[in-house]
């Protein structure tokens, strides 16, 4: 671990007044600890000295220790603290104490390990959880960590666990597995207790790929998230970002080719390789940032009219002649019922579409209509529901020559629902053979509608 000395301008010309010290600050000569604020050196303490301090802006002049340079570093004055008192040294801290390590010229906060991965011998095991390293240190080298709170000296144990962390005792969380820096795949865990500020020992509910359990660890709060709880797509396309189940964990990669019976080929974005997984082994890729899920490539229904001039160049394949769709429209009395039909052909920016149930005025001929893209559909997939529906399921419901979309508001018996449509206010009773679970064509995918409005709140 390198030094911050990263500039090495001399401190800027001031006045005699301006580099006189107002009382109560840091005086030349003063030893101190710099907390550096660039990438890379969190949690990192330089030891330094005051050489010389600036009034506007405020900020002082140090000298690093053990570094021999003639030059100094200009660093605000929030950077600096005084140095810790002296504390004994070679006394093993407690299981999961927060201490400081020293590494690289730097006290580095870390956390004690204790049990089955801590050292022996004089030497004690530190693990940093923003990294993920374990290091053994001599005893020598760990001093408890200490907070500079408003002049004056606080440990760990006596400021608490911030009321702000997110994650207490037994929620069931994601832990991130890293290669580098990057991210590759997720593991679910339990949290078994926080650690002060950013820091929580987690428990994994699964095991490595010999069957081996893994190991409880401390993992830094940035490497944590909670459970995914939006939809998996019914159907994904090609080039979608996926997370793929593999080994016990979920891995990052991309949907390159769809096969038959709900497969797809999935290509893992850490080793490139593939391998066909099963629709129920793969979900949709969101991030968790800004304490919420953002979906890695958004299709939202706006983005559906974005892609509308792609989708035209393709709507003649995606409809082909014969093609079965269905069909919606914005008339009053309408809203919510999509009608089947087929496609005969397309022309300017319109599908030509016979329709199965609908009759022309001699009440005979198979009505026969132009409707704009952005109001037909392929028909949505068959998804058997063997084991009934349930009170809140959202369903279309088989019902005046189309499928109106409800919700179940009471189970009855033998096979009996009824069903409520809000477009209406209505409340019909629907046996299981005249409902299916309602879908929706978003963005060039089918989703299961009650958990898109999880997706999207707005909705």
């Amino acid at each position: 671990m390198r030094s911050p000395r990263l500039r090495r301008n001399p401190p800027p010309a001031t006045t005699a007044a301006a580099a006189a010290p107002a009382p109560d600050q840091f005086r030349p000569g003063d030893l101190v600890e710099v907390l550096p604020d660039e990438p890379g050196y969190r949690g990192a303490h330089f030891p330094a000295s005051v050489t010389a301090s600036h009034a506007n802006p405020r900020g002082y002049t140090v000298a690093y220790d053990g570094s021999g340079c003639p030059l100094g570093e200009v660093v605000a004055a929030s950077q600096l603290r005084p140095r810790p008192p002296d504390a004994p040294r070679g006394v093993p801290p407690a299981e999961h104490a927060v201490v400081d390590a020293f590494k690289g010229g730097a006290w580095w906060v870390g956390v004690a390990l204790g049990g089955g991965r801590a050292a022996a011998g004089g030497r004690v095991a530190v693990c940093f959880p923003e990294t993920r390293e374990v290091v053994e240190f001599d005893a020598a080298d760990v001093r408890p960590h200490l907070e500079w709170v408003a002049g004056e000296w606080l440990s760990p144990e006596n400021m608490g666990i911030s009321k702000t962390m997110p994650y207490k005792k037994g929620t069931q969380v994601e832990v991130a597995k890293l290669e580098g820096n990057s991210v590759v795949a997720w593991f679910s865990a339990a949290v078994e207790k926080a650690i002060w500020k950013n820091s929580l020992l987690v428990d994994y509910n699964c095991s490595k790929n010999d069957g081996s359990v893994l190991p409880k660890e401390i993992v830094d709060l940035k490497h944590i998230r909670p459970h995914p709880q939006h939809a998996s797509a019914i159907i994904f396309c090609i080039n979608d970002e996926v997370e793929g189940f593999q080994g016990n964990g979920w891995w990052l990669g991309v949907i390159t080719d769809v096969h038959p019976e709900f497969r797809y080929t999935f290509k893992a974005a850490h080793s490139g390789k593939e391998i066909q997984l099963d629709q129920k082994a793969l979900r949709l890729r969101y991030d968790w940032t800004h304490d919420q899920w953002q979906q890695v490539t958004q299709m939202i229904p706006g983005l559906f009219y974005m892609l509308l001039p792609t989708f035209h160049n393709n709507v003649t394949k995606k409809f082909a002649k014969g093609s079965k769709v269905e069909v919606t429209s914005n008339d009053d009395g309408f809203h919510g019922a999509w009608f089947q039909g087929t496609a005969l052909k397309y022309v300017n920016n319109k599908i030509l579409v016979e329709y199965d149930a609908l009759k022309a005025d001699d009440e005979i001929t198979p009505l026969t209509e132009a409707i704009e893209v952005q109001h037909v559909r392929p028909c949505p997939p068959d998804i058997p529901v063997t084991s009934g529906f349930n009170l809140l399921d959202e369903v279309d419901a088989c019902w005046n020559d189309g499928w109106w979309v409800g919700v179940i508001s009471k189970v009855n018996s033998g096979d009996r629902y009824m069903v409520y449509f809000r477009s209406s206010t209505e409340e019909t009773e629907f046996g299981h053979e005249q409902l299916r679970l309602h879908c929706d064509w978003v963005g060039g995918r089918w989703m299961r509608a009650s958990l898109v409005c999880c997706i999207f709140p707005e909705f």
